[in-house]
């Protein structure tokens, strides 16, 4: 797969994303809007969504996911861009840094759920999904050859 193929799965990646965290941003601003998940059993959306953990500094999870998949948007747009001669160090880094930094919160999120609140959110899962989707081809490109940049 060469670097330019890489960029545009991160770029419908994001895409995904930012569709997912905005639903879920919306429900969290919108009690009109309909909730497209399971609220019984293990896999329960409204009580995730509910949860003292959808919460963080007072702004919903949610919105941080809208605000994270929008930085990584940009940053695969400028990685796609650049990659015809080679990603620039300092953009590889970025990218590398930031994808490390929704990994991070992913494993806080998914311990969340399981250990604490013991229901699931598929919404939430699939996000989990795309960051780590994206960590494996932010570390695959890396290792490319024609990665090196100028």
């Amino acid at each position: 797969m060469t670097l330019r193929s890489y960029g545009r799965l991160r770029i419908a990646l994001t895409v995904i994303g930012l569709a997912i965290a905005a639903y879920l941003t919306l429900l969290h601003y919108d009690s009109s809007v309909p909730l497209a998940c399971g609220s019984g059993g293990v896999i329960n959306c409204e009580t995730v969504l509910s949860s003292p953990a959808s919460m963080v500094l007072g702004v919903p999870v949610a919105v941080w996911g809208l605000l994270w998949f929008v930085v990584a948007f940009v940053l695969a747009l400028m990685w796609t861009r650049a990659s015809g001669g080679g990603e620039p160090p300092h953009l590889r880094a970025a990218g590398l840094a930031w994808t490390l930094v929704g990994t991070a919160t992913v494993l806080w999120l998914v311990y969340q759920e399981i250990a604490e609140i013991g229901r699931i959110c598929i919404w939430c899962t699939a996000i989990h999904l795309l960051v780590l989707a994206l960590l494996v081809i932010e570390v695959r490109a890396d290792q490319r050859p024609e990665a090196a940049g100028p």
